[in-house]
């Protein structure tokens, strides 16, 4: 969605919510939860209702100032358990999906030139270290997160990164989103940069905005039974290859990290 219709859209919701008052005809006027725009909506409706809250404030000690300051307040807070709410709920249902599959079908992230993210990630990370990636994909494809926990972990200190989880493999960082309840969208890997953590934001935040069209479009074609099959059997052929490139590299590098 563009941001010109989300700014619409950010405005409708505004205000039919600025001019309720009962607490259960200002949740009945939330976004759906299930809405693809719901975090970036929600925010902007939050911050529109803060900038209207301030104002407000502004105007001094009058009571009826005061009064629209509290319902305000009170809009707000509402919005921001909603947005709470629906964050947990989907942390509980990826991570419980997660858990309970003995195999995720791996499906890489494209670049617009119809390679794939990781293997041009792989040119920036040493062979020495290409066992480590291996060993992230196999975690990553048939691991039990339940029994390793350590090893991975979703991002939740970030908006931007909502949604995206990490597998850790030494210094080696492999990147994904969960498409479907099997399915798991491999967008990233990289070297942790020990000096500069924010680099890796930074980095990990332009990738996000670069395969996030993709990625809504391939959580679309999942729900086709053919589209769904036909993924699958591209993508089995794209790990081969992949497996084929980190295989060639450890021959060639000088010895496992241990």
């Amino acid at each position: 969605m563009v941001d010109e219709e989300l700014e619409k859209l950010r405005d409708s919701y505004y205000s039919s919510i600025v001019l309720l008052q009962d607490e259960k005809d200002i949740l009945e006027a939330l976004p759906s939860p299930e809405f693809q725009n719901f975090f970036p909506l929600m925010e902007g409706v939050i911050s529109k209702l803060v900038a209207e809250c301030r104002e407000f404030s502004s105007l001094g000690e009058d009571a009826d100032v005061l009064e629209e300051v509290d319902s305000l307040k009170r809009k707000i807070a509402l919005c921001q358990k909603r947005v709470e709410s629906v964050t947990k709920q989907l942390k509980d249902e990826s991570m419980e999906s997660q858990d309970s599959q003995s195999k995720r079908h791996l499906i890489f992230a494209k670049t617009a030139f119809g390679s794939t993210f990781l293997q041009r990630d792989l040119k920036d990370i040493p062979r020495e270290y290409y066992d480590k990636v291996q060993a992230a994909l196999e975690t990553l494809e048939y691991g039990d997160f339940g029994s390793n926990p350590e090893k991975v972990r979703q991002f939740t200190n970030n908006k931007k990164l909502f949604g995206l989880y990490e597998i850790k493999e030494f210094k080696i960082r492999l990147i994904y989103r969960v498409l479907s309840g099997d399915m798991v969208y491999v967008m990233q890997t990289r070297m942790k940069k020990d000096d500069n953590s924010m680099v890796d934001k930074r980095d990990l935040i332009s990738r996000s905005k670069n395969t996030n069209d993709e990625f809504y479009e391939l959580k679309r074609r999942v729900q086709n039974p053919t589209d769904r099959e036909l993924l699958i059997m591209e993508n089995e052929a794209i790990k081969g290859d992949i497996l084929k490139m980190l295989g060639e590299g450890k021959k060639g590098s000088k010895g496992d990290i241990k």
